[in-house]
Order: structure tokens, then sequence, then C-alpha cells
């Protein structure tokens, strides 16, 4: 959808849900007035599209979050409340940067289903890459694509901390949330650099690698 277009959808409207099943977890950044839990029908959370500027270069890509259709699944997450239309148009402006023009992700809208009340509907806004993507790596193992997350850093900092503080969140947040693929991951970058024989003093002169993660992993619920 159409950057422009979604602004003048929203051009009267007194609040919006943003839905977050990334980074935006962990690392919102914009202003909101409440938050809820929960999840959108017929969609799993994937790490097959590329990133060339927050978590990776153009020579370097990482690998971050998107969604895709998959009939049967639920992609969980949180819907963030941002209210008033000055808000609004910050909140948009704000992600559309972060997400549209450094991050490859188009827009989405479509419905939220409360953890609290899910026969209950939202109407969320979320970002989101297709298979046709110019990023788009697609998947392969979970050896290399830990392998890529371990390789690769951009301006906001390295690909490591990006996954893992999503697993993080999930497992003290979210325990609903099996995400095999998410876990899969995860555990096998925790792996790969235990097994690269990084010792505590070096990571931990490394807050890029996010060190408590690696060397003290959150347990699964």
């Amino acid at each position: 959808m159409n950057t422009e277009t979604l602004k003048e959808l929203l051009l009267n409207a007194s609040h919006l849900h943003v839905f977050g099943y990334g980074s935006l977890l962990w690392k919102t950044d914009f202003k909101y007035d409440s938050k809820q839990v929960g999840f959108i029908k017929n969609y799993k959370r994937k790490f097959d599209l590329g990133n060339t500027t927050h978590r990776g270069t153009e020579k370097m890509p990482g690998r971050v979050a998107h969604i895709e259709e998959s009939e049967g699944d639920k992609a969980w997450g949180v819907a963030f409340k941002v209210c008033g239309k000055a808000e609004i148009m910050k909140a948009l402006n704000y992600l559309n940067t972060r997400e549209c023009e450094l991050g490859g992700y188009t827009t989405l809208v479509t419905e939220f289903h409360p953890r609290e009340n899910p026969n209950q509907t939202l109407t969320v806004l979320c970002y989101t890459a297709t298979n046709d993507n110019i990023l788009y790596l697609g998947p392969t193992s979970y050896l290399d694509m830990a392998s890529q997350v371990v390789s690769a850093r951009g301006k906001a900092g390295s690909n490591v901390e990006y996954v893992t503080k999503i697993a993080e969140y999930v497992k003290a947040f979210i325990p609903e949330d099996n995400d095999e693929h998410l876990f899969s991951l995860d555990k096998e970058i925790r792996f790969l650099i235990r097994d690269r024989q990084l010792s505590k003093h070096r990571v931990g002169q490394d807050p890029e690698l996010h060190a408590s993660t690696i060397i003290n992993p959150v347990p699964a619920s």
C-alpha cells in the first residue's frame, strides 16, 4: 500500500494500531498510548528478508523478520495503539523511513486478535515483504542462516542482537508463541558463536553482540 494513500485513509482517524512482530517488539521508538499482545491469522514469522542498512551491508546482508501467508498459522506480536492525528502522522513518517525506505518493507492492513479476547478484532497496520522483494534472500538451512546473521552488522547494530532479542522477548512475554523457526535460528546462532570460541571477555568488549543473551540465554517458558 502506498504511504500517501495510507495517510489519506487515516486523515480523520482518532487512533492507529501498529502490529509489531520483529524488532518493533523491543525497539519501538515511536510514541504509543497502550499495547496488546495477540496475533494475526494465516501468517507466520520468517527470516528470509535481507537487510543492507540497519543490520547488514550490501556486501554482507543481514537477515530480518517478515511475515508470510500460511493457512492455519498465527503470527504473534504486539499491537501498539497510537492516538491523535499529530502522533499518528509522526509514527507513520518514522516507520516509513525505518521500515520502507531503509528496510525494504511494504505496508499491510489486516485484522489482529488480542490475546485476552481472541474473538475480538482490531484493524492493524504492519510492515512486511514478499518474495518478489529485491532484498528477499529466500529460505536455507538454519546453519547457513545463522552464519549470515553472525557475520552481519549494520548502522543499527549486529544482526545477532536483532534476532536474539526478538527470541528473548517472545519467550518472556508471548509464551503462547511456539515459533519453531525463530527458536531454531536463535539456537543455531548461540551454538555457532560458542563454536567460534568467543570468550566472555571478548563478547563483553563488544556490546553489539548482545553478550548477555549469548552467554546466558533466557530459558524457554
